[in-house]
């Protein structure tokens, strides 16, 4: 019988006591058996190093990890797992999530599909989301309605570029799409955005639309913390900032241009630097945004959208 490829789980973790021990749980759990479980500790304060050791004294076999002498950042972290990590499958996941036992079986099924119909290619694979609390109650059956993400396997590059919706805690990739991504640019804040984005332009997607991970919820999230969320729900201030013009895209975004061939790739990603950065009127700005389809394709949000550059302070350019 031929064995599974192996595939490496790659875990950033810092101060992560409280859930790590029952997201690992999910891990080896897995149906998909032949893993290795690398994490990296970004100096963690609390118990989360114990718990690691703990871990790797029951699965000597299947859990490696190193410890950083200073805080690096969750981007860094990632970044060294990656550059570090020398299986030719790679599957991200955060300290406090729940897998899905049959997560890295339905993944490793499509890449290994996706491989077959783009030889050579680097390719990617991630999946919708359900959320959950601290208590595992589920509060959103899926992330990407949640989020209103129309994520395909049609190639999209806009929605990409734009809303995204690209989720690093889903995220399996092969060793190629790995060396067409690094070295992570300095300004990057947001890793999976990066990792989408290159998918998107260099490689090939396959999103499976089922929610193959339990994305908890809580206070101490980075991106998407509890108290986030509900202000954005209930406050009528998320309708007055333009997406994304806090993130830092417009600073690494323009080290791609000299990577892009098509011409109609190249077109897009420069409507989109235009837009981050306002180097146009209003109105052209917003002409592009839809043409080149680089926000969410709901006619209510496109609408406020409008509104939204018409009305709101210049920002300043970058």
């Amino acid at each position: 019988m031929h064995k599974s490829p192996l595939v490496a789980v790659l875990i950033a973790t810092y101060n992560g006591e409280a859930f790590l021990k029952q997201q690992l749980d999910s891990i080896l759990n897995q149906t998909y058996s032949n893993i290795k479980i690398y994490i990296s500790d970004d100096n963690s304060s609390d118990t989360t190093v114990q718990i690691i050791e703990n871990y790797k004294e029951k699965f000597p076999d299947k859990i490696f990890y190193t410890l950083n002498k200073s805080n690096v950042g969750v981007v860094k972290n990632f970044e060294n797992l990656i550059f570090n990590c020398q299986e030719e499958y790679m599957a991200l996941s955060d300290q406090d999530d729940i897998w899905q036992v049959n997560k890295l079986k339905k993944q490793m099924d499509a890449m290994l599909e996706l491989e077959s119909e783009n030889i050579s290619l680097p390719c990617l694979v991630n999946s919708d989301l359900s959320m959950i609390d601290e208590k595992e109650q589920m509060t959103h059956q899926s992330y990407f309605k949640f989020r209103n993400y129309v994520l395909s396997d049609k190639r999209d590059l806009g929605h990409i570029l734009g809303p995204s919706g690209i989720m690093g805690n889903t995220l399996l990739m092969n060793k190629r799409f790995k060396h067409s991504t690094l070295p992570f640019p300095d300004a990057l804040d947001r890793h999976d955005y990066w990792l989408g984005l290159h998918a998107e332009l260099f490689g090939k997607r396959k999103t499976i639309q089922e929610q193959l991970v339990q994305y908890r919820i809580h206070n101490d999230n980075i991106s998407n913390s509890k108290s986030i969320i509900k202000k954005n729900k209930m406050s009528i201030k998320r309708d007055i900032k333009l997406p994304n013009m806090e993130t830092n895209r417009k600073l690494f975004l323009p080290k791609l241009i000299g990577r892009i061939t098509s011409k109609e790739d190249l077109k897009t990603v420069n409507a989109y630097i235009d837009y981050l950065k306002f180097n146009k009127n209003r109105l052209s700005l917003y002409c592009d945004l839809i043409y080149f389809s680089l926000v969410k394709k709901s006619l209510l949000f496109r609408m406020k959208l409008l509104l939204k550059l018409l009305f709101t302070n210049r920002y300043n350019k970058v």
